[in-house]
């Protein structure tokens, strides 16, 4: 991750935010009925729980509500099929003060028959207001049928690989912003804060599309979203977001930074992104 002026997320991911009391790890047996019982009966804030090598297929949600680290033994190592066939894998729920973390696990697709943009096979709900942050890295996105979707979300993903047929990777938003309901219009009320902290930011990750026809996407976004898309490696991908014009009440995206990727059309490519609502900077 490239230093920049946003020093809480640095300082934070760097571990010098640690809690208080020594952090316990976890070991669960790889299942999400086994991962479930941890988080629930065991795991506190600042905990561990690790998921074992081998192949896991998980056909029920994991709701993690508490803000643990959820780690793997390493990509190619440990994998998890997304067997959900209806709304998330993962859902996750930021914890005030806290970072939640999802690390070292390859993800793939188990057998999901719809493909799930929103609410996405990784789901996190934070706020702007709190000090809660989540960071996804060191995970292998592979061929998955649906995204990521950050939603009010302050932190980072990094040094991920993420594979797909001319599909997306993220969505984003910011419909909680001010911890209100319809909270995208106090994002777009509240100024941009272009180098801040004060947004979702993808970064250091490899973006691969098989496609040979229709480009993926890294980003898509509506509802107020912030985000910083930079330091990546994109082959067949575009970076954009949604306007008024297509969602309505809901608003467009409010602002994204752009800039320092390594970006290949790969010939299916018309152009390497675009905007329909933000404020851009690149």
């Amino acid at each position: 991750m490239k230093v920049s002026g946003t020093l809480l997320l640095i300082l934070i991911f760097s571990g010098f935010c640690a809690p208080a009391s020594e952090a316990t790890v976890y070991r669960s047996d790889g299942t999400a009925a086994s991962v479930l019982s941890i988080h629930n009966n065991q795991a506190h804030n600042g905990d561990t729980i690790t998921i074992p090598s081998g192949t896991f297929t998980w056909t029920t949600r994991l709701n993690i509500t508490k803000a643990i680290i959820l780690q793997g033994a390493g990509v190619g190592v440990t994998i998890i099929k997304d067997g959900v066939q209806s709304g998330s894998l993962i859902q996750v729920t930021l914890v005030a003060g806290q970072v939640s973390r999802i690390t070292n696990i390859e993800f793939q697709n188990g057998g999901r028959t719809n493909y799930n943009n929103v609410p996405g096979i990784i789901h996190i709900d934070g706020s702007n207001t709190n000090g809660a942050q989540f960071r996804f890295d060191h995970n292998k996105w592979y061929l998955m049928n649906g995204g990521i979707v950050p939603n009010t979300v302050f932190g980072v993903a990094d040094h991920n690989a993420f594979t797909t047929d001319g599909r997306g990777s993220f969505t984003i938003y910011s419909s909680d912003w001010n911890d209100i309901a319809n909270g995208y219009d106090a994002s777009w009320s509240a100024p941009v804060d272009f180098g801040s902290s004060k947004f979702f930011f993808i970064e250091d990750n490899t973006f691969t599309n098989i496609n040979t026809t229709y480009m993926g996407w890294v980003s898509d976004a509506y509802a107020g979203a912030r985000f910083v898309v930079r330091y990546n490696t994109m082959l067949g991908m575009a970076i954009g977001d949604h306007g008024t014009d297509s969602v309505g009440r809901e608003r467009g995206s409010r602002a994204f930074e752009v800039y320092n990727n390594t970006m290949n059309g790969n010939n299916v490519n018309a152009f390497i992104g675009g905007s329909r609502s933000s404020t851009v900077l690149i």
